[in-house]
């Protein structure tokens, strides 16, 4: 019993004395900055918002974007083309957001994103667009 109790002993003696080495030997690092940051502060970027009025089952019902609605029929998103593709020829660094909530359907969102590239491509055919999709929670139903 007592080689067991000097061995425990010894054991919590070194890793005592391991673990107090192991704090003191941090070395203090300066480590680079990149050059330009990866995250670019919100409000910095000129963007366009396009918005989905939603309707029942979550379809959509109309499209928003530059303060005028669009249907969500061919006719609609053709001229939505069109607004996004004169917004991008006057800035052509836009960046186009497109804002839904949880329950819109992709099948819905889909031809907006295939509208964005058309517009894209109408604008600058060099430039690919750039479209960021920010889908919002679902409301709380009371």
């Amino acid at each position: 019993m007592t080689p067991l109790i000097d061995m425990a002993m010894l054991l919590i003696v070194f890793f005592v004395l391991v673990s107090q080495i192991g704090v003191t030997d941090r070395v203090k690092m300066k480590l680079p900055k990149p050059l330009p940051s990866a995250a670019v502060p919100p409000g910095r970027e000129a963007r366009g918002v396009i918005n989905a009025i939603v309707g029942e089952a979550g379809r959509v019902q109309a499209w928003r974007f530059a303060g005028s609605d669009y249907a969500a029929d061919a006719t609609g998103l053709r001229t939505l083309t069109e607004a996004v593709a004169a917004a991008l020829k006057a800035q052509p660094a836009l960046e186009v957001h497109l804002r839904a909530s949880s329950d819109v359907h992709y099948e819905s969102i889909a031809p907006v994103i295939e509208a964005v590239g058309r517009a894209a491509t109408l604008a600058n055919p060099q430039t690919p667009a750039k479209l960021r999709v920010a889908v919002q929670p679902e409301s709380s139903r009371g």
